[in-house]
């Protein structure tokens, strides 16, 4: 519309429901879009700054973050029973309250998701997200006890059966098995009471990968923020800009 005067003939028609025509000269034609051509140009701007305005509204309030978590910390916020450090003194301040998305003991070390939203906290731990630990096990696990693991075990403590889960060697040496233990669950300290049913024991625990989010590369206490974009791709948790 702005390059009418441009696509102009010699002579431009207008038409009144098809009663009369009058034929305007392309150079008037030209002048009463000059006149006009500042407010189209105008209000042309309008409409694209609250178009940006619309695209730019949503802010993400939440935060998530992944922590390779060291050894001999809590995931509580305060134990008046213990003087070992809490995790959260490895996060940056944020606008809402911290949550770890499943804990992990004491001992145990790795990828340990944290997030101010406890939607995405509801989420892990109600659905079925795989978890990926290894293990470093005492003595030689024999094929039973691996089937054992894998079919479910009593872990007892009121806590039932363990779900099936998948469980792989990676290597036995010294009387010492490695194996990696994928759960779709998380009971308290499930892995040390399955290894302890089947007649073995845990040396070591890190937990790899909470979905697919891990903390490969990382230095202990090491923490880096997790995107919308992965959370969705990874936890198939979506955000869906609620404000």
């Amino acid at each position: 519309f702005l390059r009418f005067p441009a696509l102009c003939t010699r002579y431009c028609d207008i038409s009144f429901r098809g009663r009369f025509s009058i034929k305007i000269a392309a150079s008037a034609a030209d002048s009463v879009m000059r006149c006009f051509r500042p407010a189209l140009l105008f209000l042309s701007s309008l409409a694209s700054s609250s178009s940006l305005a619309t695209c730019n509204a949503y802010t993400n309030p939440f935060t998530t973050v992944v922590l390779n978590k060291p050894k001999d910390t809590l995931c509580s916020h305060f134990d008046p029973n213990s003087n070992l450090p809490t995790i959260y003194s490895f996060l940056p301040s944020a606008s809402h309250r911290w949550h770890a998305v499943g804990r992990l003991d004491a001992a145990t070390t790795g990828a340990l998701l944290v997030t101010t939203d406890t939607k995405l906290v509801a989420h892990v731990t109600t659905s079925a997200v795989p978890k990926l630990y290894e293990a470093r096990c005492m003595g030689i696990l024999d094929e039973d006890q691996l089937q054992a693991l894998r079919s479910g075990v009593d872990l007892r403590g009121g806590l039932g059966m363990s779900k099936p889960c998948e469980v792989d060697v990676v290597s036995v040496e010294r009387k010492i098995t490695t194996v990696r233990i994928t759960l779709r669950e998380g009971k308290n300290r499930q892995i040390r009471r399955m290894l302890h049913e089947v007649g073995s024991g845990v040396i070591s625990l890190a937990r790899l990968r909470v979905g697919g989010i891990g903390c490969e590369g990382m230095e202990p206490g090491e923490v880096r923020e997790v995107s919308e974009e992965e959370l969705s791709k990874e936890l198939a948790f979506y955000y869906t800009h609620r404000r």
